[in-house]
């Protein structure tokens, strides 16, 4: 079984360039300061951004339905969207306003991330159809303003128009439009004039998107199911986030790590919960490589499950996990490092990511399996790897085909996913299953090679003391400063 690699298969690059040079077509005007009051079908409207665009009708309807569909797509605080049987016949609402013959009126629950704190909300979508124009509003079913969850735009209606302007129907405008609770209330601070603004790109870059017919070349959610995932998030989260953001010690920041590694401690947790299953409930255990702050290391161990990180040198942060969390302070040679774990990690593991499968491989755990989420190309002798991408490739991807080929010459069946971590080097290497045969020999050799060549990363700590030295060197003989 041969994996594919997300991301490195052939783009069709003449439509890629054509979809770009259309990007940059876009002018947008905003009426965010001042108020442009518009009249459609005899009811006041104020539009909030326009944007001219090729004749794309078809192209802005599937990507409104993919919106309807999927209203987390632009209110991120939102976790799913529950619609309503499509066949049935719903009673309009009455925040609504005629804009025309209705194509389409359906009913949709927007069910929020923060369930504890923030309300469900039903809401209309309505489509019309006025003359040569299309509108779709989409309206909150609420009783009193008041009752408009605060991830909402604060407005009784809010909707997107593609506005035909020639005769010849060549020349089209797309637009935002609001009735507001109240003058100004739809753009009363920075960040929801923000949001207006991104929407407004959005849009366009959506529909032209959708004409060009370009394709995704990641897919989330393909090993862990989406649902699975986020209440796990959502628990750790809740149980871990704000004392370690308000407590961290190192000169990293916080958010981005606390926050990362909580959402790759609950795609793993998930994962081996998975595995569990089939495994007569036996936990598995885990050594995570290059774990530097050690903060997924204490999450795992803090959820039960049993393993230690290695990394070249300690951090502060460590003094303050409890003391059943194991982090080691070594060196590795990766060619000569056996372990009896279940589970191999490497996070970001630098120059010893390569070597995450092999180590896998070569396990006293008659089962090992592994993950790996690379970032920067090493290859197996430590060494930073030059990468030249062809058209419709990156280097990111081209890394991740590398250690996707040495998983599978140490005899692994490679899956992938991309996580939905806040890092654009997203891509989890897993190896869970092995292909028939013998692969010891390819092992041995992969081992040999890297060892004949390998150097180790000098540790930060023995960075920063050489730097001092020199700093004092310059201090007492100005001369080198000079040099």
């Amino acid at each position: 079984m041969s994996h594919q690699v997300l991301g490195v298969e052939e783009v069709n690059t003449a439509a890629e360039a054509l979809r770009i040079a259309e990007f940059a077509k876009f002018k947008p005007a905003y009426y965010l300061e001042e108020i442009n009051e518009i009249q459609i079908n005899g009811s006041s409207w104020r539009m909030l951004a326009s944007v001219d665009i090729e004749n794309s009708e078809d192209h802005f309807l599937a990507v409104m339905d993919k919106w309807t569909l999927s209203a987390e797509t632009i209110i991120p605080p939102v976790e799913r969207t529950v619609v309503d049987d499509l066949t049935k016949r719903q009673e309009p609402s009455h925040n609504g306003a005629d804009l025309g013959l209705v194509n389409s009126h359906i009913r949709r629950t927007l069910i929020p991330k923060r369930k504890g704190k923030d309300c469900w909300l039903e809401e209309d979508v309505v489509v019309s159809k006025l003359d040569s124009s299309t509108y779709i509003q989409f309206i909150p079913r609420v009783t009193n303003s008041s009752d408009i969850p605060f991830y909402y735009p604060q407005v009784a209606t809010y909707g997107f128009g593609y506005i035909r302007t020639d005769d010849n129907c060549t020349a089209c405008t797309l637009v935002i439009l609001v009735r507001e609770l109240a003058i100004g209330s739809a753009v009363a601070t920075k960040k929801q004039r923000s949001v207006w603004q991104d929407l407004v790109k959005k849009l366009y870059k959506w529909t032209v998107t959708e004409r060009f017919g370009y394709q995704k070349h990641s897919e989330h959610d393909v090993i862990i199911d989406y649902e699975q995932y986020t209440a796990k998030y959502h628990q750790l989260k809740a149980k871990y986030a704000q004392r370690w953001v308000e407590g961290w010690t190192e000169q990293t920041d916080p958010k981005k790590f606390v926050y990362e590694d909580i959402a790759i401690a609950s795609w793993l947790l998930c994962l081996w919960e998975q595995d569990t299953d089939a495994q007569d409930n036996n936990q598995p255990t885990f050594v995570d490589l290059g774990c530097g702050n050690g903060f997924l290391v204490y999450l795992l161990t803090s959820e039960g499950y049993t393993g230690y990180g290695i990394d070249q040198c300690a951090r502060k942060i460590w003094t303050q996990y409890d003391c059943q969390v194991d982090l080691r302070a070594q060196t590795l040679e990766p060619f000569n490092f056996v372990t009896d774990a279940d589970w191999v990690i490497g996070n970001h593991a630098d120059e010893l990511a390569p070597w995450v499968p092999i180590i896998a491989a070569k396990s006293t755990s008659p089962s090992a399996k592994f993950v790996v989420i690379p970032c920067c190309p090493h290859d197996l002798s430590g060494k930073k790897m030059p990468l030249k991408a062809n058209a419709g490739q990156s280097k990111y991807h081209i890394y991740v085909k590398y250690i996707c080929d040495l998983s599978e010459q140490c005899g692994f069946l490679t899956e992938r996913e991309y996580l939905r971590i806040p890092s654009t080097k997203n891509v989890a290497i897993l190896g869970r299953a092995r292909t028939l045969g013998d692969h010891r020999d390819n092992i041995a050799k992969l081992c040999e090679s890297g060892e004949s060549g390998f150097v180790a990363r000098i540790p930060d700590s023995v960075k920063n003391k050489l730097s001092m030295e020199k700093a004092k060197q310059r201090a007492h003989n100005p001369a080198l400063s000079a040099d």
